[in-house]
């Protein structure tokens, strides 16, 4: 037999049979759907039937939209996440999964209802029996054949130890997941039930799907767009910037990027005051992650984001820019009863979402601000960084100062917050010396330089020298400093919204901060040691910018 004739599904992960998540590099734009994964996905399509199975007339359905991708991992292969897949080629969520959903959800929800509804153990004489609840989960399916184009093929890409710990190594892989996909759900009882209860049961159902579900929830997988239960903070956002790209050079805009800002700079910041392996094991409990032998760590925080599609434009061009009028970003609580501790994590995603706000970014290119918005050359044609601003009430999150010294007290205040959360909430011990990492949020590394500019149409003053010359210095621009391609730099550069407190407790905008931030190298031995001594030295005797932290 001709071994190439055998689907991709029926060959082993190894090399020469399959690589379904490994991604050639030296595939590009159209050329990428040679790799396994675009065939696997292709050949899964041509043997699926296009028509969702159907529920028998006694099951009760309802279908929901989810607002971005969602992940059911078969199992299949541990090597990449593949879908459950039925008979029929049709993916689906499986009844068992469902039925857990289920029960958290009533078990918080309607209590006293969890037996009758789910099942479960009670005492008859003395002796444990299991009794079966009334319900039966059969799953879900695609309602339509929207799920079947070519946004089957997913991406993750894990940076946190390349751009925050200094190490070398960072890899892309593949996964699948549906792309928007709407699911019909079936629920069946053998009792007949009043069209009352039956509205509670979807009730429930509906608290089950705004904590997610599938996989990677936390990521923004698997949700629709109502969170009332698990919903910590609701933020509205408006913002610009670089739309991600697929692999074969399709572009996606994705809701995980909020996820991987946020997780990240709560790394950066516990790395600041307590050791790496503190900051580790606060940050993997608060977002997930590994845990080696001991296998996943299911985090206590997640992010949905959702958004009309007629708010999102994007524009052609070498790097695609994007344009978002309006978005919600839900801060979600997955795993989280205590009262106690929702209240204290809400404080800790204010802090979060303050600082990322003030000093990032989110998306690609985050650590630079929107060169379309901001550069002083208007004949610049690449865009390069990011911009984003609260909205509505949201914009009660702006950190209203009036001059450098409200600055300087915030940043004080903001460390002393972070010291308070690993020892008061968190029950840890600090360090002094903080993590040995690139960008750990410590005094001795990491600079803060901040100036004012009362122009809502202010123009950045920092872009200008990572494109040319400051003030007769040698350029900064592609080396270590700044960064490059395949380099992480150290600078950050943002023009946060500069908001003033009325008499009446009224926010009003006055125009910009612009900050940047520097993780000087300590390596006296750096190729780059001499430029980026001269480049501290411009800044404290002959910019416009004062040291702030």
């Amino acid at each position: 037999m001709d071994a190439s004739r055998v689907p991709l599904a029926f060959r082993a992960q190894i090399d020469g049979r399959c690589q379904l998540q490994r991604i050639n590099p030296r595939l590009k734009g159209t050329e990428a759907k040679n790799n396994d994964a675009y065939i696997w996905a292709q050949q899964w399509l041509q043997g699926a039937s296009q028509k969702p199975p159907k529920f028998s007339p006694e099951v009760k359905t309802h279908e929901y939209q989810i607002t971005w991708r969602f992940i059911t991992n078969s199992g299949q292969d541990e090597s990449i996440i593949l879908p459950v897949i039925a008979g029929t080629g049709c993916p689906f969520y499986p009844g068992s999964s469902m039925k857990g959903a289920f029960r958290r959800a009533c078990r918080q929800k309607f209590p006293q209802r969890l037996l009758r509804y789910c099942g479960g153990e009670v005492s008859n004489n003395g002796q444990r029996e299991t009794q079966p609840g009334i319900l039966r989960f059969h799953g879900a399916y695609p309602s339509n054949s929207n799920w079947s184009n070519e946004s089957l093929v997913d991406l993750v890409h894990p940076q946190q130890e390349w751009q925050i710990e200094g190490q070398a190594n960072h890899s892309a892989f593949f996964m699948m997941s549906l792309f928007k996909p709407k699911l019909r759900f079936g629920i069946s009882c053998q009792d007949s039930l009043s069209d009352q209860e039956w509205d509670e049961i979807w009730q429930i159902w509906e608290t089950a799907l705004g904590y997610g579900i599938g996989s990677r929830v936390s990521a923004g997988y698997g949700h629709i767009a109502k969170h009332e239960a698990s919903q910590l903070l609701k933020v509205m956002l408006k913002g610009e910037g670089l739309i991600p790209q697929r692999v074969d050079g399709s572009t996606e805009f994705r809701p995980n990027m909020f996820k991987a800002v946020l997780r990240g700079h709560t790394l950066r910041l516990l790395g600041g005051v307590t050791d790496a392996a503190t900051a580790q094991a606060i940050t993997k409990k608060l977002w997930g992650g590994f845990a080696g032998r001991n296998g996943a760590i299911v985090g206590e925080l997640g992010i949905a984001f959702s958004y009309n599609p007629d708010d999102l434009e994007i524009y052609k061009g070498q790097v695609p820019p994007y344009f978002l009028e309006r978005g919600q970003l839900d801060i979600l609580a997955l795993n989280v009863p205590d009262e106690t501790r929702r209240r204290n994590l809400r404080n800790v995603i204010i802090y979060l979402m303050k600082f990322s706000m003030m000093l990032g970014g989110f998306g690609k290119s985050w650590r630079r601000a929107s060169h379309y918005k901001f550069y002083s050359d208007t004949d610049y044609r690449r865009d390069i960084g990011c911009h984003w601003e609260f909205l509505g009430r949201t914009q009660g999150l702006y950190e209203p100062m009036r001059n450098l010294a409200d600055v300087k007290e915030y940043f004080r205040k903001l460390h002393g917050h972070i010291q308070n959360w690993v020892t008061k909430v968190e029950g840890k011990q600090l360090n002094a010396q903080g993590a040995n990492w690139r960008e750990a949020w410590h005094p001795d590394r990491v600079q803060v330089w901040a100036r004012f500019d009362d122009d809502r149409e202010a123009i950045s003053e920092a872009l200008d020298w990572f494109h040319g010359e400051f003030a007769g210095n040698p350029r900064i621009k592609g080396s270590h400093l700044t960064g490059k391609l395949g380099i992480i730099g150290r600078l950050w550069q943002r023009m946060y919204p500069w908001y003033i407190k009325k008499p009446d407790g009224r926010l009003v905008q006055r125009g910009f901060i612009e900050f940047v931030t520097v993780f000087p190298d300590p390596n006296p031995n750096s190729r780059d040691q001499k430029m980026q001594q001269d480049f501290l030295r411009f800044l404290a005797e002959r910019s416009n910018f004062d040291r702030v932290w």
